[in-house]
């Protein structure tokens, strides 16, 4: 098992108990569905990136089919299945999300950058761009850019 694969682990146990509120170690559907909404919400701000809950029709679709004993709830170990099953996370989707974000931050903004202070050097009214510490400007473009990224899907 690597890395990955445990602390995902771990995360669906942590959040089974968390959402098993009567404590009989199995979760019903509505459990199931706060239990992968949690789960969703702990992988998206520790991660680079955002990735979709599915819809409550597509949960429990999906959840007919890893309830192996047919009981209508979910045990600890079907619901990790079942979780592991809707996430397209893993560890090849980790690292497209990481290294995505890297590229990002570690080439494309720099360049960015410095063609700003390049170009707006040269424009009128513009002229003061190029005194501008590059520890001032690559933030103040870094916000503008993740503010166009969040409004443009790609």
């Amino acid at each position: 098992m690597g890395l990955f694969d445990y602390l995902f682990s771990w995360m669906c146990k942590r959040v089974f108990r968390k959402v098993d509120y009567n404590s009989n170690g199995l979760i019903e559907p509505l459990e199931v569905e706060v239990a992968i909404l949690t789960l969703y919400n702990i992988v998206n701000k520790r991660l680079p990136g955002w990735q979709d809950p599915p819809t409550r029709d597509a949960i429990q679709a999906a959840l007919k089919s890893f309830d192996d004993d047919h009981n209508g709830a979910l045990d600890a170990a079907e619901f990790e299945r079942f979780a592991k099953s809707l996430m397209s996370t893993g560890p090849d989707m980790f690292f497209a999300r990481v290294g995505k974000d890297a590229v990002v931050k570690t080439a494309l903004l720099p360049a960015l950058t410095m063609g700003v202070k390049r170009a707006g050097a040269g424009m009128p009214g513009l002229e003061g761009i190029k005194d501008v510490p590059l520890a001032v400007l690559a933030p103040a473009i870094g916000v503008a850019f993740n503010a166009v990224r969040a409004l443009v899907p790609y």
